[in-house]
Order: C-alpha cells, then structure tokens, then sequence
C-alpha cells in the first residue's frame, strides 16, 4: 500500500507542476524569442545580447523582485496572468537591478519605473500596485483579442507587450509581433518561469 501512496503522491506533484504553466494568455514556456536587442543590451552596459543578455538581467533583478512575489501570485491569479510574465514586464521597467518606485499612471499605462540613486522606499510596491500594472497588461490584451480575433492565443500575447511599450495602434498586423520589448521580457519570464515564480 505505501507504494500506492507515493505514486497517487507523485501524480499529484505532477498535477502541481502543469498547473504552474498557467495562465489564460498563452503559454510562456513554449514561447520561442531572440530575447534583448544588441542596442538595449549595450544600453544596459552589457556587451552581448539575445535571451543571454534578457537573462543577465533578470538576474540582476530578481533579489529585487523576490520581495513582490506573493503580490504577483494574488494579481496573477486574478486576472489569469502567469507571475513569471508579471515579473518579467516589472524587471524590464526597472532597468538594471535600481529600485522600483511607483509613479502612478503614465499615460494609458500605470507607471512602476525605478530612478537611479534613490533608496527603495520601506512600504515597497503594494499588492494594489501590482494588480493594477497586471490590471492594464489584461486590458491590453483584450483590445488585441478584440481587433485581431483570429490570432492564437500566443499572438495575443506578443500583440499585447508590443503594444504595452509601443500603445494599440503599435499592432497593425502579425508582421509587429517581434518588438524588442516582447522579444525581452519574454526571455525574461522564461527565466523566472524556471526559477520559481
């Protein structure tokens, strides 16, 4: 009977592990993407570029974003968002490891961006704070949905982050779906996919 048990035990591990890749806004997991652009990666004093350099710097973020993960899972749960993606758009707008302060809405956006030199403010980004950045990723995506029903799931995505840097009218048709800011924060979350988030 124990060897039932540790089976029934490893199916439910398993059942764990597929539920991680969720989210109801494609699969980041099998997302394929030439990560950072050589111009972005010198710009962030790397000499290299790719999914190499999109992963060096979420590295450099990730004691920063750590802090916030329980925030990403409450936001990622209710609005369908993989926390891993949430992660990665916060790293991309923090640039570089500096801090994350909120600035509240830029735009059609809300603005989580860092400024270097100033210390991390002891209250942190608010679970409220995250879940309205995840709050606009979602509203994004919709209109994407909404003017391009025909697309996978995976376009609506990549629609969605061209459109979160570049503004709605950035996505005319498939052909605007490699954006550097796609392209990077993709390869971002898929690092932090891998490592937990």
């Amino acid at each position: 009977m124990p060897a039932w048990w540790l089976l029934l035990g490893l199916v439910a591990l398993t059942d764990l592990t597929e539920s991680s890749n969720w989210g109801c806004y494609g699969n980041i997991r099998t997302l394929e993407t030439p990560g950072v652009s050589c111009s972005v990666g010198r710009g962030q004093g790397l000499n290299y570029c790719g999914v190499r350099a999109s992963e060096k710097l979420a590295e450099i973020d990730m004691p920063q974003l750590v802090k916030y993960q329980p925030a990403m899972r409450v936001a990622g749960r209710k609005y369908c968002v993989d926390p891993a993606l949430i992660a990665a758009i916060l790293c991309r707008q923090a640039r570089r490891g500096n801090v994350l302060v909120d600035v509240g809405n830029v735009d059609d956006g809300v603005g989580v961006v860092q400024y270097p030199g100033l210390h991390a403010p002891t209250s942190g980004i608010s679970e409220s704070q995250v879940a309205r950045m995840t709050e606009v990723l979602i509203v994004k995506i919709k209109e994407i949905q909404r003017r391009f029903p025909s697309w996978t799931p995976d376009q609506h995505l990549r629609g969605e982050l061209c459109s979160y840097d570049g503004g709605v009218g950035y996505v005319r048709s498939s052909q605007d779906l490699s954006c550097d800011f796609c392209n990077d924060v993709l390869a971002r979350a898929k690092y932090y996919k891998r490592r937990g988030f």
